[in-house]
Order: structure tokens, then C-alpha cells, then sequence
């Protein structure tokens, strides 16, 4: 006749049959979830004030901030109180950038405004500046931010919001 395994040999096996579901619980779902969730959070890049950084073959840096107040709104609407205009140019160099597009999203380490074209406001743009990533040449967002503030930086976002790069200002 044959004697089955003690209880204390039972638990091991139990217990490393238990770890080894977890880690692959962990590996195959949490993990990657976790992972896009912290692209959307941290940087992929970051360049300190008034340097560049190269990612994917294009050279970005921060072309001029522009403060316009309450002197502009979108054409037919008003500004909500409190709040004010700001304008972002990127300069950038180098290949056209990915088919997928971008966002540009300001923040001041606590919150984060995302950017919206200048035309939407009547703004004239820079030299050859659009609010396209996907175009070659200069990019420019306009952000509608509460007056009191002071941002500290601009990211680029993919659609997805990871963060692909963050110039502080």
C-alpha cells in the first residue's frame, strides 16, 4: 500500500504551485499594465532649461514661451475667469516624426494642461509652426492655464499619454 505525502510536504508543493501562478499573473498581466501606466507618468527623456534631446532621430529644444494673458480667446467664446494663454514653440530638427501623432502637455509638477492649436485662439503662429508631430519643422501649442500659475515644463505625449519627452522651461 502506498502512503501519500506528509502535510508539511503537501503545503511546499501548495505554496510553490501558489508563487509560481502569481508570477506568472504578475509577469503576463500586471506588469505591462504597470509599465504604460508609468510612461504616462515619467518622462522618457528629459532635458534640463535651455538644452535639447534627440529621440528617435529628431532633435527637440524649446523654441520661446509666449505669455499672452487674457489678451486672446477662442474665436466667439471667452477665456474662463481666472485663467490665462500660454504659448509653447518646439523647435525640432530631423526626421518627419512617426505616422502616429502627439500632444503637447504643460505642467507645472502638480497638474498638467493639455496643449490646443494656436489658431483656435486667432494667434498667428511662428514661422512655420504647426501643432502637428507627424509634419517636419516646429511645433507650438497653445494652453489655457490658471493665471497664478508658474509652469516648469512641457511633455510630448504620444496619443496613448505616455510621455516621450519633457523640456523644462
Amino acid at each position: 500500500m502506498r502512503r501519500g505525502l506528509k502535510l508539511w510536504q503537501r503545503n511546499v508543493i501548495g505554496a510553490a504551485v501558489t508563487a509560481a501562478a502569481l508570477v506568472a499573473v504578475v509577469v503576463t498581466d500586471l506588469e505591462p499594465q504597470w509599465s504604460e501606466y508609468r510612461a504616462t507618468v515619467r518622462p522618457g527623456t528629459e532635458a534640463g532649461p535651455g538644452q535639447s534631446v534627440t529621440v528617435d532621430g529628431q532633435t527637440w529644444t524649446v523654441g520661446g514661451v509666449r505669455h499672452l494673458g487674457r489678451r486672446v480667446k477662442p474665436p466667439g467664446s471667452t477665456l474662463p475667469a481666472g485663467t490665462v494663454v500660454t504659448v509653447v514653440t518646439l523647435q525640432r530638427s530631423g526626421p518627419p516624426g512617426p505616422e502616429l501623432g502627439c500632444f503637447g502637455v504643460l505642467t507645472d509638477g502638480r497638474h498638467r494642461w493639455r496643449g490646443q492649436s494656436v489658431s483656435a485662439f486667432g494667434v498667428k503662429p511662428a514661422d512655420g509652426a504647426g501643432s502637428l508631430c507627424t509634419a517636419p519643422g516646429p511645433v507650438e501649442w497653445a494652453f489655457v492655464i490658471p493665471a497664478d500659475i508658474a509652469p516648469t515644463a512641457v511633455d510630448v505625449t504620444t496619443t496613448g499619454g505616455s510621455i516621450v519627452l519633457r523640456l523644462q522651461l
